[in-house]
């Protein structure tokens, strides 16, 4: 329904800074117990390491910034906390 979505900020300088980051499918389908992300990229850090355990969600965060990618792109709100910022690549 929209109402734990935010437009973010949108800009050219390649940054991407979103709190609480939820899958979109998974967000929409109501998923018990999903956990946001948080995810930091800009000039200084221009790089993401994830690691972990076997199902620890590293594919679900790297797919969750792929369709944000697209989502900001089509103008689509965003499943994260107020204040995100997605700038187009």
């Amino acid at each position: 329904d929209g109402e734990d979505c935010t437009v973010p900020e949108v800009g050219d300088e390649g940054v991407v800074s979103v709190r609480d980051a939820l899958h979109p499918l998974l967000a929409l389908r109501g998923v018990p117990g999903i956990v946001g992300n948080d995810v930091e990229l800009d000039g200084e850090r221009p790089a993401l390491i994830i690691s972990g355990p076997n199902a620890g969600g590293k594919t679900v965060v790297l797919k969750t910034l792929g369709l944000f990618a697209l989502m900001v792109r089509h103008g689509l709100p965003l499943p994260a906390a107020r204040g995100a910022r997605v700038d187009l690549f």
